[in-house]
């Protein structure tokens, strides 16, 4: 039976993440590392012209050496990203004693987690995993999934994200709050999005939420009369 993978979204920012190697797998690492506001160190006696680039405007620390242990001090993620693999396995090995977390790239038995193909709208994230089983057909179902997924999705959260304190107040359980996305989804809000009109898209959420919070009033009410309330 395969194994079970647990997906989490990490915070990383202002953390201390250390990226050993500087090759161009590395400046991948450490662009998706920047974009989320970690503080990030790299190890490598030489850099690509990617990240060299990087270094000179201050995106981070390089530390010009070899690897060695104690760079790892008050890490909260590793990436090795070396040519070399006896390396990789040593600063695997570092880790496990340290009880970081480590990523070891292309070499899936030496990774505590995995990087997933990143979709970002916004606020919102979709992350596809093949498990570290083929990388390459994570990104192209990424590919795929961009063609579905357009920037109305990006304006829905931020919108959601402005009713958030008025829906967990007027819809207090769970099963209420899902009846009203579903409300939410089939309605023309969609349409106002994709036309730019924030507005009527506002309004569109608003009354969704009216209609929830009517519906949730009823069903407690008629909950009430067969209790005998």
């Amino acid at each position: 039976m395969p194994e079970c993978l647990l997906p989490v979204v990490l915070r990383v920012q202002g953390k201390r993440c250390v990226v050993i190697g500087g090759s161009e797998v590395a400046a991948q690492k450490v662009w998706q590392l920047l974009e989320c506001g970690a503080k990030v160190i790299i190890v490598s006696p030489k850099l690509g012209d990617e990240l060299m680039a990087l270094a000179q405007e201050g995106r981070f620390r390089w530390l010009p050496q070899r690897y060695d242990a104690s760079v790892l001090d008050g890490a909260f993620l590793v990436f090795a990203c070396t040519d070399d693999n006896s390396v990789n396995r040593q600063v695997f090995a570092d880790c496990q004693a340290l009880r970081i977390w480590c990523n070891v790239v292309d070499v899936p038995e030496l990774c505590h987690f995995f990087m997933p193909s990143i979709l970002r709208r916004g606020e919102l994230v979709v992350a596809v995993s093949t498990s570290g089983n083929s990388p390459a057909f994570a990104r192209r179902v990424r590919l795929f999934l961009e063609g579905i997924i357009g920037d109305e999705f990006e304006a829905l959260v931020a919108l959601l994200g402005e009713l958030r304190d008025e829906v967990r107040q007027a819809l207090p359980t769970i099963e209420e709050r899902r009846t009203f996305i579903e409300r939410v989804w089939e309605s023309g809000v969609w349409t106002h999005l994709r036309n730019g009109d924030w507005e009527a898209a506002r309004e569109c959420l608003k009354a969704c939420l009216k209609t929830a919070t009517l519906q949730g009033g009823s069903d407690a009410t008629a909950m009430g009369q067969r209790d005998g309330f």
